[in-house]
This record gives structure tokens, sequence and C-alpha cells, in this order.
């Protein structure tokens, strides 16, 4: 990877519907040079294009953070039911007291109660766990390259 890559990176980050010509004025690039770039970061770099949406304006008013302790032999279990559950944004395992983190958005606290006690207390292997509902988003983007 070099600084062109890096700068491809950067201009995708900010806008990902950036136009191939746009991004080749904007880096001083030629246009063949950013769609063959590009295309190697497809393969080997760039996950996928997604958005963030203004996750209250379309019904998900909840979004809380779970910490969860896990019996060791069950770890990977527990990740992979949790990977499968819709309302779960993201699933990390951790060091410290708790075993995982999770994010997970919801339209209410009922809901939420919901999910905790039906869906991921029921999970076989998760011994205990610590909610925390997010009170305010200050910053949610992704890091600067």
């Amino acid at each position: 990877m070099d600084d062109v890559d890096l700068a491809i990176l950067r201009s995708l980050i900010k806008n990902s519907r950036i136009t191939i010509s746009q991004m080749s004025k904007e880096i001083d690039v030629p246009d063949a040079t950013i769609s063959n770039r590009l295309k190697k970061l497809e393969k080997d770099i760039i996950k996928r294009y997604t958005l963030i949406p203004d996750w209250q304006k379309i019904g998900l008013e909840i979004t809380s953070i779970i910490i969860i302790q896990t019996e060791s032999e069950k770890h990977e279990l527990v990740k992979e039911e949790l990977s499968r559950l819709p309302e779960v944004s993201e699933v990390y395992s951790v060091s410290g007291e708790y075993d995982i983190l999770i994010k997970v958005w919801v339209k209410s606290i009922e809901d939420l109660n919901q999910l905790i006690n039906s869906k991921i207390r029921s999970i076989d292997g998760v011994e205990d766990l610590t909610e925390m509902i997010v009170m305010e988003r200050v910053k949610e983007d992704v890091p600067a390259l």
C-alpha cells in the first residue's frame, strides 16, 4: 500500500459515493490508475461499502453496549450465536473481566429487555452481562488514515 492507495481510501472514507473521475481530480492521478487501484483494494483491503443512517429516524431509539462473561470453553459458540442476532451490529472479543463486547440497536427499553432476557441470556455459555444504554452519540465514525 502506497500514498496513492491511502489517498483513495481517504477519499472513499469521506464520501463512498465519489466517482472515479472526481477522485482522479482530487488525488491528481489518472482515472485508469484509480480504477485499477480500486479493484485491487476491493480484493484485499475494502471489506464492503456501507452507510451510517440516523438510527433514531428509522425507529431504533435505543443503542446499548453490552459486556458479557462467558464460560471459557463455550466462548466461540457464544460469539457465533451473538453474531447471528439481527439486533447486534458489532461483536468483539475483549480482554479483562469480561470476554465479549457487543453493540445493539433496538426500538425501546422493552425491546432491549426482551433481547437481553429472551435471546442473549439464553445462549449456552453466557455467564453474566452488564448493559449500558448510550445516552449521547458524541462521535460515530471510522478512524482517519
